[in-house]
């Protein structure tokens, strides 16, 4: 029965040949279970799978971005409306000393974040990112449902920076003239515009603009502090308002150390919406020329970024502006709430108020340049992968090269090993495919980079994954609820909400990844006592090269901010409970609790689906695909440390060098 059985199961899982056809193709069998040498050899694997879709990427979709611009987008990313707007939230909520502190704690988590993903994409730069690197040493699961998150986070982003701009244009358009449908739409047509060139038009826009506001804000650091030394009419400041109100005095009419507290945790909420985007170089990896040195190199500079613009600029504020500035309140529908605008106008400065606002304007069109360009790259990696609809994969292209007629046959095997490794999740566990060693290529990231024709390298002069764009810019049009929702602040504050959940969920996502990712590491030096000598020196080498960018303290730092990710992810709605008789919506015939409107929450139905709806869509996402893919976790023991292909450095593409890109290398910017 056992061996009618057997044969009857080799009969089905073996392909049927045509008649008179010789079959030399391959063989399937039913393996038995896998050793735990067989499971490491399965995991490098698909490292090697996954480096040659993301080689196939690159070579449909060519790397354009150089250090120069993946360090200024890093920083375009970060600075945005969340600083010059969104910090008078925090000021009014927590007070100079309480704003201060929130985002010095947000800042030492995205510092976190930050040297744990440098530390993987140093290693394995080209295998799709934190998603691809969440795929290969957490669950395939996982991959899926960041990538997924990943793409809705940079989307919702989008409508919050154009209403950030159609907010600021009412500083100038007092009679609200110009309706903010027509502004909103404007700023999302040009954003939108620029990401349809090619992707080094997109860096050289954004690297000027970058250096811009980053000229802008130390400019208005180094006046804030004239200004509190003296340089108006109110005298000299100093540390005034740090010692008459270091915390606000109440949060929603709950005073004491309550109050204070709670005013303090709404701070670390608004930052985590300023500090989204600094890690834009790990995401960014796929079109960085030299990903392995550059984007590392970008990563672990962006303390210098974080200690600067934030944390200086927050101080900045707390020294010029009191916390119980009736301004910091205002619902007038432009940037005149902005502290550094309330500072200037209080030292009497006429011009620079302006000046503040013109850097708002600019900040929330290149914040969304950014997130169009992010978000496309997310969903054609995904669509790439078969996560997403094939036709978000495709590639728009002009000016394409002639092929070359004997090179076909590599096209098609090209072409199929791409289709064979769109998704790597729908191996079969059990079984094992053997065949024919075919010749070694360079998609097959084993293949000498010297082979490959220069002449056919250089593909279209116009190559964008068009449809992706097009696509992610759509959920821009989210931007017109500021006419539903009953003005653009409103909706401000409401896309500002949900940003920040889905920004501490892909945090927590990626700093889970580290986890694992160290975890994988410590067992494999463990294991070397019970290896071959060889074997064993071959993976401490590997394991030492990991350690090159190993940041002090791990895995430690990646716990405290995981677990501090978490921590806010489950407490960021509470305010729609308080004075509201923990009920988020009203029941006819109920008896109603009055409060005054400055102590409850103004709209506290979208406040708590804002806070808590992204939650379990992310675990939805996450089980039922490991639900229906039926994939496992991937094991400690079954982690490999296998670098595959990483390109080798080569100098020839950092290309020149002009004097402003010399001058922010010498101050550590880029």
């Amino acid at each position: 029965m056992n061996a009618d059985g057997s044969a009857r199961t080799s009969q089905r899982r073996r392909a049927p040949a045509a008649p008179g056809e010789n079959v030399q193709q391959g063989v399937r069998f039913v393996a038995p279970p896998l050793t735990a040498l067989q499971r490491v050899q399965r995991q490098r694997d698909r490292i090697l799978r996954s480096q040659r879709r993301w080689e196939s990427i690159k070579t449909d979709l060519p790397p354009q971005l150089s250090r120069k611009h993946i360090g200024m987008i890093s920083i375009g990313g970060v600075i945005g409306t969340g600083l010059f707007l969104g910090s008078a939230d925090a000021l009014r909520n927590g007070g100079p000393v309480g704003a201060l502190l929130g985002y010095w704690i947000v800042g030492s988590v995205v510092y976190c974040l930050c040297v744990s993903i440098g530390e993987m994409i140093a290693y394995l730069p080209n295998v799709g990112g934190v998603v691809g690197l969440a795929d290969l040493y957490v669950d395939p699961a996982l991959g899926f449902s960041l990538g997924w998150a990943a793409w809705y986070n940079w989307s919702v982003t989008l409508p919050a920076e154009i209403t950030a701009a159609a907010v600021v244009i009412g500083y100038w358009d007092t009679a609200a003239k110009i309706p903010v449908a027509a502004t909103s739409g404007f700023f999302l047509v040009v954003a939108t515009a620029i990401n349809c060139f090619p992707s080094r038009y997109y860096g050289e826009v954004e690297f000027y603009l970058s250096c811009m506001k980053v000229l802008t804000i130390v400019i208005i650091i180094i006046i804030s502090l004239l200004i509190d030394l003296g340089a108006s009419d109110q005298g000299t400041l100093g540390f005034k308002y740090w010692s008459e109100q270091p915390f606000a005095p109440s949060y929603l009419g709950i005073g004491g150390s309550k109050g204070r507290l709670l005013g303090f945790w709404a701070v670390i909420m608004q930052a985590s919406f300023s500090f989204f985007g600094s890690e834009v170089p790990g995401i960014a990896a796929g079109e960085v020329i030299d990903a392995t040195r550059n984007v590392p190199r970008a990563l672990r500079r962006v303390w210098i970024r974080i200690t600067l613009f934030y944390v200086g600029g927050i101080l900045c504020a707390g020294l010029l502006v009191p916390a119980t500035d009736p301004r910091l309140s205002s619902d007038d529908q432009t940037g005149r709430h902005s502290p550094f605008v309330i500072a200037f106008k209080r030292a009497h400065y006429k011009v620079l108020p302006d000046l503040v606002n013109a850097s708002i304007l600019v900040s929330a069109w290149s914040a969304a340049a950014s997130d169009i360009y992010i978000s496309s790259r997310f969903l054609f990696f995904l669509a790439r992968r078969g996560h997403a609809p094939s036709f978000l994969a495709h590639l728009f292209r002009l000016n394409e090269t002639r092929k070359v007629e004997t090179h076909d046959e590599a096209s098609e095997g090209d072409a199929s090993s791409n289709a064979s490794d769109t998704n790597s999740d729908d191996e079969e566990e059990g079984s094992v495919v053997e065949g024919p060693r075919e010749a070694v290529t360079l998609e097959d990231g084993l293949g000498p980079v010297e082979e490959a024709d220069p002449m056919l390298m250089k593909g279209s002069t116009y190559v964008l994954p068009l449809a992706s764009i097009l696509f992610s810019a759509s959920v821009g049009l989210l931007t017109f609820l500021s006419s539903a929702a009953g003005g653009a602040n409103e909706a401000f504050q409401w896309l500002v909400a949900v940003t920040s959940v889905a920004s501490l969920q892909s945090w927590a996502g990626m700093l889970y990844t580290y986890i694992r990712w160290h975890q994988g590491t410590s067992r494999a030096e463990k294991k070397c006592a019970e290896m071959s000598p060889e074997d064993a020196r071959t993976t401490m080498l590997q394991i030492n090269h990991i350690k090159e960018n190993r940041q002090w303290g791990q895995p430690y730092l990646a716990w405290y901010a995981f677990l501090l990710c978490i921590l806010v992810l489950c407490t960021n709605g509470w305010a729609v409970f308080v004075h509201n008789g923990w009920r988020i919506a009203d029941v006819m015939g109920d008896v109603v609790p009055t409060y005054d409107s400055a102590q409850r929450e103004a709209n506290p139905v979208s406040q708590f689906l804002s806070a808590y709806v992204p939650i379990p869509f992310f675990l939805l996402l996450t089980f039922g695909y490991k639900l229906i893919k039926q994939t496992k976790m991937i094991s400690t023991d079954e982690m490999a440390f296998f670098r595959g292909r990483v390109p080798p450095y080569n100098p020839d593409d950092e290309g020149p060098k002009s004097w402003l890109q010399k001058l922010l290398e010498s101050i550590k910017i880029i």
